[in-house]
C-alpha cells in the first residue's frame, strides 16, 4: 500500500509525451472507466438476459451528455474562471463539476431506457455497479492530476502532506462494488434494491469524504455537501417507499383518527 502510495505521489498529470503529443492522466482515466464501466453493464445485463443491442448508443450518448453537462455546471458555478462563455468548450483546461454530470446523466440514460423499452430497475441495478466501477478507475486520474486538494495532514496515508481525496474516493467506490456485485450476484432481492444501496452507499460515502477536503464548508463546497444529504435523504425515502414495508390505508388512517381524537380530549 505505501509503496503504491508513493507511486502516486511521484506521478505527473501528463502520463507521457511525444513530440507535440501530450497523454494526460485525467482524460486517459477517464476514458477507461467508461470502457471498464460499459463493459461490466454489458456483461450483467447479459446475465440476466436482457437486451443489450442498444446498449452502446445508450452510454455513448450518455457520457456526451453527462460530460457536458458537467461542464456547463462547472461554468455557470465558476465563471469568474471564464474570460467569455465560448471557453466551456475548452475541455482540455478542465473543470468538470461531476454531481452534475451524474444527475444530468443519470437522466438521460432513463430516457434512452425507456425508448428502448427495456425493464428499468433490472437494468438501473446493472447501472449502478457499472458506474462505481468506472468511477474508481476515472477517480485515479483525478489523483494523479491533483484534482481536489485535500487538508495538511502528518498521516501515513497522507500523499504529498495531504489528505488524497480522490483517491480515498476510487478505494470507497470498488469496495461498495465488490459488496453489492456479491449480493447482485445471488439474485436474491427485489429489483431496484441493489440500484438504491448503491446510490445510498455512493452519496453517503462522498459526503463523508468530502470533509476532508481543505476547503469544505466553504462556498461551493458547503452547497454541494447540502445537495449530498438531500441526495441521500430523497434516495432513503424512495427506497422505502418501495421497498418498505407496506402500510394499509385503513390502518393509516384509524392511527390518524387516534391521534386527532387525543388531541381533541386535551
Amino acid at each position: 500500500m505505501t509503496t503504491f502510495l508513493a507511486n502516486l505521489e511521484s506521478m505527473h498529470p501528463i502520463l507521457f509525451e511525444v513530440g507535440r503529443f501530450k497523454l494526460y492522466s485525467f482524460g486517459t482515466f477517464i476514458a477507461l472507466g467508461a470502457l471498464v464501466g460499459g463493459l461490466v453493464l454489458f456483461r450483467l445485463l447479459k446475465d440476466r438476459k436482457l437486451k443489450t443491442t442498444h446498449l452502446f448508443d445508450t452510454v455513448l450518448y450518455t457520457l456526451i451528455v453527462a460530460i457536458i453537462g458537467a461542464r456547463l455546471t462547472y461554468y455557470f458555478t465558476f465563471q469568474e474562471q471564464f474570460k467569455n462563455f465560448w471557453q466551456v468548450f475548452y475541455f482540455w483546461q478542465g473543470g468538470l463539476l461531476a454531481l452534475g454530470g451524474i444527475l444530468i446523466g443519470f437522466v438521460t440514460f432513463l430516457r434512452f431506457n425507456k425508448k428502448a423499452k427495456q425493464p428499468t430497475w433490472e437494468v438501473l441495478d446493472a447501472l449502478s455497479l457499472s458506474f462505481l466501477i468506472g468511477w474508481a478507475v476515472g477517480k485515479v486520474g483525478c489523483q494523479l492530476s491533483l484534482c481536489t486538494v485535500g487538508r495538511a495532514t502528518e498521516s501515513w496515508i497522507g500523499i504529498s502532506g495531504m489528505f488524497p481525496i480522490d483517491l480515498f474516493s476510487s478505494i470507497w467506490a470498488i469496495a461498495v462494488f465488490g459488496v453489492l456485485l456479491y449480493i447482485y450476484l445471488k439474485d436474491r432481492l427485489s429489483a431496484g434494491v441493489v440500484f438504491f444501496l448503491s446510490a445510498e452507499a455512493f452519496f453517503l460515502g462522498e459526503l463523508l469524504i468530502k470533509t476532508l477536503k481543505a476547503d469544505f464548508g466553504e462556498g461551493i463546497v458547503r452547497a454541494e455537501a447540502m445537495i449530498y444529504l438531500a441526495l441521500i435523504a430523497v434516495t432513503y425515502l424512495l427506497f422505502w417507499r418501495l421497498h418498505g414495508p407496506q402500510i394499509e390505508r385503513p390502518a393509516l388512517s384509524q392511527f390518524f383518527s387516534r391521534i386527532l381524537a387525543k388531541l381533541h380530549r386535551r
